[in-house]
């Protein structure tokens, strides 16, 4: 099984911070966006297939090309604690090139300025060989990736980077 964490304060309260992460658009954003070299040029889409899209049960359909290779699996919220906690991970027969499935844990805390956010990923590889290879070379890294992209565009969104940096760019 493979890991990745992701501990990072962002300088809002933990009700702001939960709002923008428990939203799938803006955690998973990195997938769908622009075509990264995280992605080898790929780029994914995603629909809610819940009836809810927040809360124990709220399912999400990622689908789309990696390397000209097929993506195509659903993710489940499992464990919702508003403000505080959510817990998801892949349903069967994932269609993931370096991952045969993976739970995603997001747990956050008060501080002082703010809020603490614990961000993880445990993961399996592909069973087949050249999975496997694969996901031995571009697993940790790419998980690693996502939960760095995820956070610190959190940061900067809820800290008002974004628009002061937006704004600098317009006036210069």
């Amino acid at each position: 099984m493979g890991y990745a964490q992701r501990v990072i304060e962002i300088k809002a309260s933990p009700q702001k911070v939960f709002a923008h992460m428990d939203d799938i658009r803006n955690v998973g954003w990195h997938m769908e966006g622009k075509r990264t070299m995280p992605m080898m040029g790929g780029k994914l889409h995603h629909e809610l297939v819940s009836s809810h899209s927040t809360g124990v049960g709220a399912t999400y359909h990622w689908y789309g090309k990696v390397m000209k290779m097929t993506i195509d699996f659903k993710e489940t919220v499992t464990k919702w604690v508003e403000n505080k906690q959510k817990v998801w991970s892949t349903l069967e027969d994932a269609k993931i090139i370096i991952m045969s499935s993976y739970e995603m844990r997001l747990n956050l805390t008060p501080t002082e300025n703010g809020t603490k956010v614990n961000f993880e990923i445990y993961y399996e590889l592909p069973s087949s060989i050249f999975g496997k290879l694969l996901g031995r070379l571009l697993a940790q890294w790419y998980a690693e990736w996502c939960l760095r992209r995820a956070c610190e565009d959190a940061k900067e969104t809820l800290e008002g980077r974004l628009e002061q940096i937006s704004y600098q760019t317009l006036t210069i």
